[in-house]
């Protein structure tokens, strides 16, 4: 079982997406039906709890206010947190020493945008990441040199996992 917390318009959700049986959002189930119509867009029928299911066209949009989705024309921003980041999240430390990129989920490496030794701005794309059929560009914690780059295109890693290190 993955469990995932989503910050969207402020709120946070709790998404449950067990091996088996039906998925949850805050305790009430869900099922989604996800098409990709092509590289970052992508068909969503969501069908609720009690039976009423909506359409969605989904584009991905991530840039320097961060991670967002289109959805039917409405900009929506979103943070994926995976429960373990968020111990200690209210004492968060001021950005000195390296900083650690780690994947928000389980998924696969898709691309690598950076190198090791490159020079990196706070928020620069880094490494795409494909989790639950959608892409995902992580970016850099805060800004410095890359010093240990760990992701390799192909590689599937866990929730957590280290990507790279920016110092």
């Amino acid at each position: 079982m993955a469990t995932v917390w989503v910050e969207v318009k402020g709120r946070r959700l709790k998404v449950m997406i067990p091996d088996e049986g039906v998925p949850t959002v805050d305790g009430a189930a869900i099922t989604v039906d996800l098409k990709e119509l092509e590289p970052g867009v992508l068909s969503v029928l969501w069908t609720d709890a009690d039976g009423r299911t909506r359409s969605f066209r989904c584009v991905a949009d991530a840039d320097a206010e961060g991670d967002a989705v289109v959805v039917n024309e409405e900009r929506i921003g979103y943070a994926v947190y995976d429960p373990r980041s968020l111990r200690g999240t209210a004492s968060a430390k001021p950005e000195s020493g390296p900083k650690a990129l780690k994947a928000p989920m389980p998924g696969r490496i898709v691309r690598v945008l950076v190198e090791a030794g490159e020079t990196v701005e706070a928020g620069q794309g880094c490494v795409v990441m494909e989790a639950m059929k959608m892409q995902n560009e992580l970016k850099a914690p805060k800004p410095g040199v890359v010093g240990r780059l760990a992701a390799t295109v192909g590689e599937t890693v866990a929730a957590g996992a280290v990507l790279l290190v920016v110092e």
